[in-house]
């Protein structure tokens, strides 16, 4: 699989909007599954975090948004050290530890186990830098698997912009 520019979805003042080149893979699952639909078509790949982490392991906060619902999601950059995106996030976005909970509620490590926050309305998406080998992640434990799709079935190519009147995730409408 290979990176693609990053869509304007999100909130409208993400520094990473149209700027860097990426895949997104949700982090979140429920009971350790990942839900029975996809909003992004009839494949799926679930990817054991690690394998991700084995070329891409810093990782920073990017954007916290809703997009017209209860639920928000926190999007999280992982870079490989040194590369063009990883100077770039480096250089504009908030870096995460994922050893330490208090630096980085959303996805963190505890020996060999990675979690994400508990909280039923906050899903965490991981924007990932790098190409992606699928043929190589098969043979380390990911699952390419059909699913049923929901909605168009491939996001918007501007993608959907934050709900401006939300009063969690906008500054602007908060009281």
């Amino acid at each position: 699989m290979k990176v693609y520019r990053k869509d304007n979805g999100g909130d409208p003042a993400s520094p990473i909007n149209g700027k860097l080149d990426a895949l997104f893979f949700m982090a979140k699952n429920k009971n350790g599954e990942p839900p029975s639909f996809s909003y992004f078509g009839p494949m799926r790949l679930q990817v054991p975090a690690r394998e991700l982490l084995k070329t891409a392991s810093n990782l920073y906060f990017a954007d916290f948004y809703c997009m017209h619902s209860s639920i928000h999601q926190v999007t999280l950059v992982m870079t490989k050290t040194g590369s063009e995106s990883d100077n770039f996030c480096r250089a504009k976005l908030l870096p995460l530890s994922l050893t330490d909970k208090q630096n980085n509620p959303f996805f963190f490590g505890n020996n060999e186990r990675l979690f994400t926050c508990n909280k039923k309305k906050l899903e965490v998406e991981l924007l990932y830098t790098e190409d992606v080998d699928v043929k190589l992640l098969l043979q380390h434990g990911a699952i390419l698997s059909h699913t049923e799709v929901k909605g168009r079935g491939h996001s918007k190519p501007d993608g959907i912009p934050k709900n401006p009147n939300c009063l969690i995730c906008n500054v602007a409408t908060a009281p």
